[in-house]
């Protein structure tokens, strides 16, 4: 348990309909050699079974009213009264000194407001490098490679939300709900959240040695995790141009937006790799293309009337 002298910390699972894989979570996280200060799960209010699982472990459930997993990350954000809150997927099951790592790195960095960790997809615990560049946004290039990063703690700037922690307070100036587009997983909402914290002035670090091992569930029928839809596209384009635009700098920003629209990657394809891929004779080229523009000027657009808003609001104040 937390002394005086180190910050507390929640434990948040975020679950719908996966009860099986909710418990294997749950009593991943009773055998941590640091026993958190409270474990928190976030239901739907119709998922009668996430809520009996929380129930019969004696966890506190949080009920959200409304579907999608960043207005339940807020939710459990603003419900928390620990300084730090941790969240691990339901399907991924920490390893036992998770807690312990989490606590300590905070308790060594006053000024750190967020920090991540290895998420090894499937139980892989040795794929990846030292070298690679982890949770990073370069020119305009957002790096994850999350799953992948070995080595030694080191800065980050964003994180996984399979295992991800924050210091409370400055999450919770985040409107992540309002914020980020989207249904279900909401594709790049942990990216909207860290941009949100470090724009504070906070710091950011990943640690490889932090571990969940993460056996990614199927997800809802056009939710699936590596079906790269023109909608997924949108969302995705659309969460990161809003993050950018709203919490990071202009050259950034801009880098970014050139880079997606003109570029792209194999996932979410620009002109150039959208040419690429046409000259193979890819089908539904076109209709991702049409994604990836679409969901960066939506973004910028959502960025800039959330900064009318706020000053609206301060104005008025």
């Amino acid at each position: 348990m937390a002394t005086p002298l180190t910050p507390s910390v929640t434990v948040a699972i975020a679950s719908v309909g996966r009860p099986d894989d909710l418990k294997q979570c749950i009593a991943a996280l009773r055998l941590q050699t640091d026993t958190p200060d409270a474990i928190v799960v976030v239901a739907q209010s119709s998922d009668t079974a996430t809520q009996a699982v929380a129930a019969e472990a004696a966890l506190r459930t949080i009920i959200v009213t409304e579907p999608g997993l960043a207005l339940a990350l807020e939710t459990a954000i603003r419900s928390t009264a620990t300084d730090v809150i941790a969240f691990v997927d339901d399907d991924a099951r920490a390893l036992p000194d998770w807690v312990g790592r989490i606590r300590q790195a905070y308790v060594s960095d006053p000024n750190l407001g967020l920090f991540g960790g290895r998420d090894n997809v499937d139980g892989d615990r040795s794929s990846g490098g030292a070298d690679l560049a982890v949770g990073r946004l370069t020119r305009g290039k957002i790096a994850g490679n999350h799953h992948l990063g070995k080595g030694v703690f080191r800065v980050a700037e964003h994180v996984k939300g399979a295992n991800m922690s924050m210091r409370v307070a400055p999450a919770r100036r985040v409107p992540l709900g309002r914020l980020v587009a989207g249904t279900g997983a909401q594709s790049r909402n942990e990216f909207v959240l860290s941009l949100g914290i470090t724009s504070q002035g906070y710091g950011a670090a990943y640690d490889p040695r932090l571990q969940v091992d993460h056996f990614p569930a199927k997800r809802a029928t056009g939710d699936e995790r590596t079906s790269y839809t023109r909608e997924r596209i949108l969302v995705q384009r659309h969460n990161e141009a809003l993050a950018l635009s709203l919490y990071s700098s202009r050259s950034q920003t801009v880098a970014f937006v050139l880079r997606a629209l003109l570029v792209g990657d194999q996932k979410c394809c620009g002109l150039t790799v959208a040419i690429i891929k046409i000259v193979r004779g890819e089908k539904s080229v076109l209709s991702k293309l049409g994604g990836t523009w679409r969901g960066v000027f939506s973004g910028l657009r959502a960025a800039s009337r959330n900064r009318s808003s706020q000053y609206e609001d301060a104005a008025g104040e």
